[in-house]
């Protein structure tokens, strides 16, 4: 059992917890003492390197293939072979897992595609190439939900750390590795307090609504992280090959707050709150889905 007060985040990727939560996690544990359980689903072997329309790229040395893709929101991506791609997210991981004061838990689900040493996109399915890094019977993120034997994998970290609260993605997101890993995590959840676990869990909105319009832009508690904006933007930079710079990106944490009421926020949708743990986190979401729901 946990000395202090724990919070389990647990995302698809590397930079999705200081995108869609890294104000909550910083203001508790920075303010209230929280320990942080800082959990990423996949093996973030598949993606591109960002760098800023002015900037020269910063890739690592070596003899590998590298191209340089689209355009978009001020940066340019290059793509990298999944060798590259994968240390230097994990490495900016641990960067940005350390200012909460831990370090991260991978569950090393392989994303769903990968490119290899010759740029081809790869997607994982019957019959296609593995990357070395993936041994044959691993089953990738997207369906790892469906395995009772992954799922009571996940059970048993949640029963370890024991966190006051769990936050997740919501389980209608743009992408489909971070809807498997909302399955997962809810999966565990349940199965964990089959064997006496009593936390709360929570899905976190999605970075934007407009993805879907207005019939997902739902939530009915929040976390006002109001002084901690320029933290997460902080935070957020330390996954450089994905966001060089947080500062131009649009995010909506000022504007969410202006629909709660407060200086900035982060917009929540219950699952489930503890009827017997008590907590300051658990109180402010219990507290502020009576304030939300009360105004519907």
């Amino acid at each position: 059992m946990n000395k202090k007060p724990l919070v389990m985040g647990v995302a698809a990727h590397c930079d999705d917890i200081e995108f869609l939560f890294a104000g909550t996690l910083l203001k508790y544990h920075e303010k209230y003492g929280y320990e942080v359980c800082y959990v990423e689903s996949t093996n973030n072997m598949s993606g591109a390197w960002a760098v800023n329309a002015e900037d020269e790229p910063q890739l690592p040395p070596g003899n590998y293939k590298r191209e340089k893709c689209q355009m978009r929101s001020g940066r340019f991506y290059y793509n990298v072979p999944w060798f590259i791609e994968m240390p230097q997210r994990k490495k900016e991981a641990a960067d940005a897992a350390a200012v909460f004061g831990t370090e991260p838990v991978f569950l090393d689900y392989p994303q769903r595609h990968y490119r290899d040493e010759n740029l081809k996109s790869v997607h994982l399915c019957f019959g296609s190439p593995r990357p070395e890094c993936i041994p044959e019977s691993t089953l990738t993120i997207v369906t790892a939900h469906d395995s009772a034997a992954e799922v009571a994998k996940v059970a048993d970290l949640i029963l370890k750390e024991d966190p006051e609260v769990i936050i997740t993605h919501a389980p209608v997101d743009y992408t489909e590795e971070h809807t498997a890993t909302s399955h997962l995590v809810r999966k565990a959840f349940l199965a964990a307090k089959e064997k006496g676990y009593d936390g709360s869990l929570v899905f976190v909105h999605p970075v934007t609504s407009g993805e879907y319009g207005a019939f997902f832009d739902q939530f009915d508690t929040f976390i006002d992280m109001t002084g901690f904006e320029k933290k997460k933007l902080d935070v957020l930079r330390k996954h450089a090959c994905q966001v060089p710079y947080p500062e131009l990106l649009d995010i909506e944490d000022v504007p969410r707050g202006r629909r709660c009421g407060v200086g900035a926020a982060e917009l929540y949708y219950v699952f489930e709150l503890s009827k017997t743990r008590t907590g300051i986190l658990t109180e402010e979401l219990k507290q502020n889905y009576r304030r939300v729901t009360t105004d519907r």
